[in-house]
């Protein structure tokens, strides 16, 4: 009787679920985007919901990636090209909003309600007004095309989709489901990023900028890339690096959305180079040393005054006020500040603070080079196995932790730990410097003279053919010139300078 019961009762919610999601695709033919003129399915989100979620994320996103880039002029810039775009876009009502982030990578991207965000590693590498806009243009269109709300609405029903395999005992499969729904949902399809490049350039057409400016930033863009990866030395595939690796766009497929947009490419206009560049003069370029340089295997940060060295085999990174180490036998480690209340002990704020929820193991108080600091143990089970979690907190000041999070997978975890404990107690302090006083590499305008070469105007070092090489390719990338391309006389190129 009960397991009559029972499947009753499964039998009813299964019909439930199906009446909901039939209920919910059906909305797909009812809804008709004005700006690609396609019916969509965006039942989950509505444009309000698309708004309170980006003003939601907007400071998030701004904490984790670099923060707003501090130069007024600037965002008055890029703000009054991206309202110009917007202003021929088929959805008035959008309120956008454009911010330059403080970050060295090439990328942009949006989230929904409007907000774009674009890095100054973008703008550095872009030649001209057209090509920015363009990146904007494109960003404009994955907005008005409400891909993001498409996105959200179809995760959901996958996720209900879940909900009803597992309503009918099948467990399995409904995880399956569920996971790869959220994998396949974790970026754009090519339809999606088809659209946003057909919107973009139709409003890059329409503010009258020469559309031909799409195609040429996306060739610069993969030589950057191309360049970035034989730099790292990592063999990485350069269509996975930033900006490509988010918006996988191609020369043929902007093509293809060009004559899809009804855009001639040698219809002309603004491209906008000489005022574009004198905009730029002064940028930051690369990292931005008050938020921690890297040098050889030591991580310095200037500002909060520390540092430390990470082992010779282990490869550093830092990003958005966090340094990542990786290590041979898949070993990770993470290093950020955190704050804190003055009088909270370094053991007292890793088990009551930090690590609550979680049963830590040998948790002691540690002296590194003066500093007073806490660490404990604890294992978690992976896809790939058990893994050791060795945490580390550290008093830098009365507000502020160092933390280390050390992830040691078992069949590494016996040479790790030697490799991980010289690490943390490398860590010292050092004589902070103020912001304003620390040396910055930036962009510098400068008008080729007669005689001026590529080598001469790159700087680039004597000491080996090799760094020679690497400096004179890095100047021709960054100013758009082919290899054993020379600059016009006349021409106004971007120079990397640290002014004294």
């Amino acid at each position: 009787m009960s397991y009559r019961i029972g499947s009753i009762r499964r039998a009813g919610r299964v019909l439930a679920l199906i009446a909901v999601l039939a209920a919910m695709t059906g909305l797909h033919a009812c809804t008709v985007n004005p700006a690609t003129g396609q019916r969509s399915f965006t039942a989950f989100m509505s444009p309000d919901q698309e708004r309170r979620v980006g003003r939601q994320q907007d400071p998030m996103i701004r904490e984790q990636l670099g923060g707003r880039y501090e130069d007024e002029p600037l965002h008055d810039y890029v703000d009054r090209i991206g309202q110009a775009l917007a202003a021929n876009a088929e959805l008035p009502d959008i309120k956008f909003t454009f911010t330059v982030l403080n970050a060295p990578d090439v990328n942009a991207f949006a989230l929904p309600g409007g907000f774009i965000y674009v890095t100054r590693g973008l703008i550095a590498l872009a030649d001209n007004e057209a090509q920015l806009a363009g990146v904007l243009a494109h960003e404009i269109g994955h907005v008005t095309a409400r891909h993001a709300a498409q996105r959200y609405s179809w995760a959901s029903v996958a996720q209900l989709g879940g909900m009803l395999l597992r309503a009918t005992d099948a467990k399995g499969f409904g995880e399956a489901f569920d996971l790869g729904g959220k994998i396949f949902l974790s970026s754009y399809s090519r339809d999606q990023e088809f659209e946003a490049d057909t919107l973009g350039i139709r409003y890059l057409s329409r503010a009258g900028y020469d559309p031909t400016g799409v195609p040429q930033f996306l060739a610069k863009l993969r030589e950057h890339a191309i360049l970035a990866s034989e730099q790292a030395g990592t063999g990485q595939n350069p269509d996975q690096f930033q900006l490509l690796g988010t918006h996988p766009r191609t020369i043929d497929r902007v093509d293809r959305a060009m004559r899809a947009a009804l855009v001639n490419p040698d219809q002309g206009g603004r491209i906008g180079t000489e005022a574009y560049l004198r905009r730029i003069d002064g940028l930051l370029h690369g990292p931005d040393p008050a938020k921690g340089e890297i040098r050889g295997q030591t991580f310095i940060q200037h500002v909060a005054g520390y540092r430390f060295s990470a082992p010779d085999s282990y490869r550093m990174q830092a990003s958005n006020g966090r340094v990542l180490i990786q290590g041979p036998g898949n070993v990770q480690a993470r290093l950020d500040e955190a704050p804190t209340t003055s009088g909270v002990s370094p053991s007292r704020y890793l088990a009551g603070v930090w690590a609550t929820r979680t049963r830590l193991s040998g948790l002691e108080r540690l002296n590194i080079n003066g500093l007073d600091a806490a660490t404990a143990a604890l294992k978690a089970r992976t896809a790939r196995g058990t893994v050791e979690i060795r945490l580390v907190a550290v008093r830098l000041s009365p507000k502020k932790m160092l933390r280390f999070k050390i992830l040691m997978p078992g069949g590494a975890a016996g040479r790790a730990s030697v490799a991980m404990r010289r690490m943390t107690y490398s860590l010292e302090t050092i004589p902070a410097v103020a912001p304003d006083r620390l040396p910055t590499r930036r962009i510098v305008t400068h008008r080729v003279q007669p005689g001026e070469t590529v080598a001469a105007l790159s700087q680039a070092p004597s000491r080996s053919s090799k760094s020679r090489a690497q400096a004179e390719r890095a100047f021709q990338v960054l100013n758009g010139l082919a290899a054993n391309q020379e600059p016009s006389t006349g021409t106004l190129v971007k120079l990397i300078r640290t002014p004294l």
